[in-house]
């Protein structure tokens, strides 16, 4: 008996309070998915087959940016857990989301160097590209990144040690 108990108080159990719980209503998933649609209508009036294909490609162009920007961003990281993120076409969470939970410092952080280098990698762009894919990469940039800084924005009092967890319509701040 007392060697299982040394056993059980050498484990080491996190215990996490919900602080705070915001719901995502399927309007603001609709209307963000419907400025999508817009765009796309636009690109089709305007620039016809070619806004289509500027459409699409730029959503790929935009992945593959943040993609690099992840990766460089993940050098620096101490953590395997904190590294782990996967690609999704869920609502609202569109592009690549943290795989588990976590830190939201390491949360605002990364969003932070995606938003902005993001951004000037889309500006360095600009000189050799169509005017219709140049508006589509700065598009797709804000679309992809509006969900998660608004998330930033709502967590912004919340101490930064503690976690965040993304779900389907719900993102939650724990914290220790």
């Amino acid at each position: 008996m007392r060697q299982s108990l040394s056993d059980q108080s050498s484990a080491t159990v996190y215990q996490y309070r919900l602080v705070k719980r915001k719901l995502i209503q399927p309007e603001l998933v609709s209307s963000h998915i419907l400025t999508a649609a817009i765009l796309f209508g636009f690109e089709l009036l305007v620039y016809g087959m070619q806004g289509v294909f500027s459409w699409l490609f730029g959503f790929a162009v935009v992945q593959v940016i943040h993609l690099a920007i992840l990766l460089l961003t993940f050098i620096r990281v101490d953590e395997a857990a904190d590294r782990k993120w996967k690609w999704g076409i869920t609502p609202p969470w569109f592009g690549f989301k943290p795989a588990n939970d976590i830190r939201l410092k390491l949360f605002r952080r990364v969003h932070r160097h995606l938003f902005w280098i993001g951004l000037c990698v889309a500006c360095i762009m600009y000189p050799w590209l169509h005017e219709s894919l140049m508006i589509s990469i700065i598009f797709w940039h804000f679309w992809l990144l509006v969900p998660r800084m608004l998330l930033s924005f709502v967590f912004r009092r919340q101490e930064k040690d503690g976690v965040l967890r993304l779900q389907k319509f719900e993102a939650s701040y724990y914290h220790r």
